[in-house]
């Protein structure tokens, strides 16, 4: 099958049967291509994946980093033709094994880790932001690298609030994971 049409609907199913390169993201069978990311963008990716696998040594959580497709409102019952919501976040870490499957994660992440870049920001703070909160992620970090924030974001009834707004400066105790303490003057170079 050829790269997606922008006026057609997708399941997950024909996304795994096209020909392509680069990396796409689907939002309720609208599919979003997804440009490679930026040396500074892996910089950072890199630095947090490395403080939180650390942390995460002996803990039942598990820290994965993109490229890995979650599908987010799915089960591993669910047939791939029926799944429509996919992403490619930059990092997640995974605390019920159940959600890890052999090739993709199925359900909400318990956390999720955006790095922003001027042609995803939209998406990211819009788009997943809201499915993100409708699945069930507990904790959303939305990073900039051009400010050298993070924002941070915890599922409170049903809803993202946004407890904190951090700078390069700071350390940040992560909500989810609370004895996880991220000095960003180590992610942001």
């Amino acid at each position: 099958m050829s790269i997606p049409n922008e006026k057609e609907r997708y399941t997950y199913a024909d996304y795994l049967h096209w020909n392509k390169e680069g990396r796409y993201e689907g939002t309720d069978g609208i599919v979003f291509m997804t440009p490679s990311p930026t040396p500074q963008h892996q910089r950072i990716v890199t630095a947090l994946s490395a403080l939180f696998f650390h942390h995460l040594q002996n803990h039942p959580c598990e820290v994965f980093v993109a490229p890995i497709d979650v599908c987010l409102f799915a089960t591993k019952d669910t047939p791939l033709h029926d799944i429509k919501d996919w992403y490619v976040p930059d990092l997640i870490i995974v605390c019920d094994p159940n959600k890890i499957g052999s090739e993709r994660i199925y359900g909400a992440p318990d956390f999720v880790v955006e790095i922003l870049s001027p042609s995803t920001a939209k998406h990211d703070r819009i788009t997943k932001f809201r499915s993100y909160e409708q699945a069930g992620v507990k904790e959303y970090w939305i990073v900039d690298p051009i400010h050298t924030t993070v924002e941070v974001y915890v599922l409170q009834n049903d809803r993202f609030q946004q407890i904190g707004m951090y700078y390069k400066d700071n350390s940040i105790s992560a909500h989810t994971l609370p004895e996880c303490i991220i000095e960003l003057e180590k992610v942001f170079p």
